[in-house]
């Protein structure tokens, strides 16, 4: 009874541990939010949830999870599982990992032993050395500030080819495989931030997994060769590796695609994008451009420090204005109808240039003036990048947390706990099944179900776990669970 071992263990985590697995487990905060520790441990155990949790964890933690996995159903000692990794069972590496799934609610300890999540279906890969400790790739010093010019000269080229995908571009061939649609004429940095947005947010997922390791590396700092990077990244995310590095389809048999020639491909797409930049041969770091994906940060404002705005010249009157991007003025020309468009990069206003600048600021320009030349530019549209799918919880997870607890801050003895959770029994019936608990007797009960359905059961051997019964079920000779609240009559079985 795997889920009644998993709430027994969440009623006995004080209000903070609880509010931790919370934290990192969003998905079982969706409206409406769980009533009482069993619904929540239903919402923990779900398949498609705990798959989305696990696809996220490090290597270790996934060999425990293997390992858990091939020693056979829950319960497992603890000394076994050590001794399947070649570790003490007292190992605080092993210890650490531990705490990070019991943190996620994927295994929990009872006593000695350790229970597996029902909600887990992990494919086992071959064994290899436990490995708590991440690899180090190569690093060398990097020059921020030439990091800084390589990524906006590669945005430069990204932008010319996007202005016209026609045009035989150097790299044109190449930027058609990666850069998508950009949609409608925008300034540069919105058009930048469009093409890496969409760029970040499809694809393999392992490409977010590379540009996020990049991030994680000190600063200033930059890889030598993605052999180095790829144990690093496998160690990261090692089942998005996997998925990305399939054996052949065609069941020769034959070797899977190996790691360090993904993470290369992927390398090279975020290099052509000004995502990476290339220092040297085989010498790449991450860019501001690929930070703001990483953080989830606006694209838009990295570039609009990294790239030149477009301007406008106000000349004398009679009052002339002449753009550097058509785009802007295109905005102008909405902004201000009375303006006489001349050429797709120049336009005449009927009045001064100082009335001409005014008018500007007023329709939500930025204007500033140097000499002769008046510098006109609207602030870029933030467009952020599209973040990983998250969830967004319907409360706090303190808080729920806190309210989740509060009833089982003192030991309720099984007679009190149904009492609370089945008032519709009476006080000989609620007895009756409470000592079926405590001393694992046969006892009868009629059932209804979601349906309004009535069904007469024998149960025994039941455990309680919070507002249902866990029990084997003689009528369909398998274990079932009973919601007390649905429980309408108790007595002793015929027979």
């Amino acid at each position: 009874m795997t889920r009644g071992a998993l709430v027994r263990w969440l009623q006995g985590l004080e209000a903070r541990d609880l509010g931790e697995i919370l934290r990192r487990r969003p998905d079982a905060l969706i409206a409406p939010s769980p009533g009482d520790l069993v619904q929540l441990a239903s919402r923990l155990v779900t398949r498609t949830a705990v798959s989305e949790v696990v696809a996220k964890l490090p290597l270790p933690a996934v060999q425990v999870l293997e390992a858990l996995t091939r020693l056979g159903p829950s319960p497992v000692s603890r000394a076994r599982l050590a001794a399947a990794l070649h570790r003490s069972p007292d190992d605080t590496e092993l210890d650490a990992t531990l705490r990070v799934l019991s943190q996620r609610a994927l295994a929990w300890p009872d006593g000695e032993d350790l229970w597996l999540s029902p909600g887990l279906l992990l494919e086992t890969s071959d064994e290899e050395p436990f490995a708590p400790v991440p690899p180090a790739p190569s690093l060398i010093p990097a020059d921020r500030s030439a990091i800084r010019e390589a990524a906006a000269e590669a945005a430069r080229a990204l932008l010319e080819y996007a202005a016209d995908p026609s045009r035989d571009v150097p790299l044109a061939a190449h930027y058609r495989q990666v850069v998508p649609q950009t949609g409608p004429p925008a300034p540069d940095a919105t058009r930048l931030a469009r093409i890496l947005s969409t760029w970040w947010s499809s694809g393999t997922p392992l490409r977010r997994v590379v540009v996020r390791v990049l991030h994680d590396l000190p600063p200033d700092t930059a890889v030598r060769g993605t052999d180095s990077l790829a144990p690093l990244v496998h160690w990261t995310a090692p089942l998005p590796a996997r998925a990305a590095t399939p054996a052949p389809s065609d069941g020769s048999g034959g070797p899977a695609t190996p790691l360090a020639d993904v993470v290369s491909a992927i390398v090279a797409e975020a290099t052509l994008l000004g995502v990476c930049v290339m220092l040297d041969p085989d010498v790449f770091a991450i860019s501001p451009f690929g930070r703001a994906l990483a953080d989830g940060r606006s694209v838009a404002e990295v570039a609009s420090h990294l790239l030149p705005e477009p301007s406008l010249k106000v000349l004398a009157p009679p009052s002339v204005i002449v753009a550097d991007d058509p785009a802007l003025l295109d905005s102008l020309a909405d902004a201000l109808p009375e303006l006489d468009r001349l050429a797709p990069t120049v336009a005449a206003a009927p009045s001064s240039a100082s009335d001409t600048l005014t008018a500007l600021r007023e329709a939500g320009f930025h204007a500033s003036t140097e000499a002769t030349k008046v510098t006109v530019t609207r602030p870029p549209s933030p467009v952020r990048a599209a973040p990983s799918p998250r969830i967004r919880p319907a409360v706090d997870p303190v808080e729920l947390a806190a309210r989740l607890t509060v009833p089982l801050q003192r030991d309720a003895s099984p007679l009190e706990q149904i009492r609370h959770r089945a008032p519709q029994l009476r006080p000989e019936q609620a007895r009756l099944l409470a000592d079926a608990v405590e001393h694992g007797t046969p006892v009868w009960i009629r059932y209804g179900d979601a349906n309004g359905r009535a069904s007469e059961r024998v149960i025994e051997n039941a455990e309680l776990a919070g507002s249902t019964i866990e029990a084997w079920c003689r009528l369909r000779r398998d274990e079932r669970a009973f919601t007390l609240d649905k429980i309408v009559a108790v007595a002793r079985p015929r027979h």
